[in-house]
């Protein structure tokens, strides 16, 4: 099977996955949840290197024309798993702050309201993981075709 055509079933693969959240409000629920709003960015970057992949495997497997090198998307793939990471640790600092900073034992209302927010912090910390590691491995997939030395022959 021709390059273009794998990469093109891992995009087609990747829209039906995101029309199927999209159907069940993950997409609200991400940006309800998510405080630091670092999974839109993911998704960004993620989208961007998806079609700048695309474009240089059509050029470069399709028409022939030129062999292209993918160091700025694999890299970009790895920045992803950083920024999920990130937004880990900054929901984790957020729970812990907001939690720590003002509890008080006695008063069971405060500690309701606690608890609500280290959820809020805890939420943001695995969704941007969760978007993180996902469109990394996405994006690994389709730069593993390019180097595939069998398919390039």
């Amino acid at each position: 099977m021709n390059v273009f055509l794998k990469w093109w079933l891992i995009i087609v693969l990747s829209v039906i996955g995101s029309c199927v959240s999209i159907y069940f409000d993950f997409d609200k629920f991400l940006y309800e949840n998510d405080l630091t709003k670092l999974s839109l960015v993911i998704l960004l970057f993620f989208t961007i290197s998806s079609i700048i992949v695309g474009y240089k495997i059509y050029k470069q497997f399709v028409e022939k024309v030129d062999t292209y090198t993918y160091e700025t998307e694999w890299f970009v793939s790895e920045i992803l798993v950083s920024l999920g990471m990130i937004g880990t640790v900054i929901g984790f600092i957020y729970m812990l702050y907001t939690v720590f900073g003002n509890l008080d034992v006695g008063d069971t209302s405060i500690i309701k309201a606690s608890l609500s927010t280290m959820a809020n912090g805890m939420g943001t910390a695995l969704l941007t993981t969760l978007i993180g590691l996902t469109s990394s491995v996405l994006l690994k997939c389709q730069l593993v075709l390019t180097n595939d030395k069998q398919i390039q022959q």
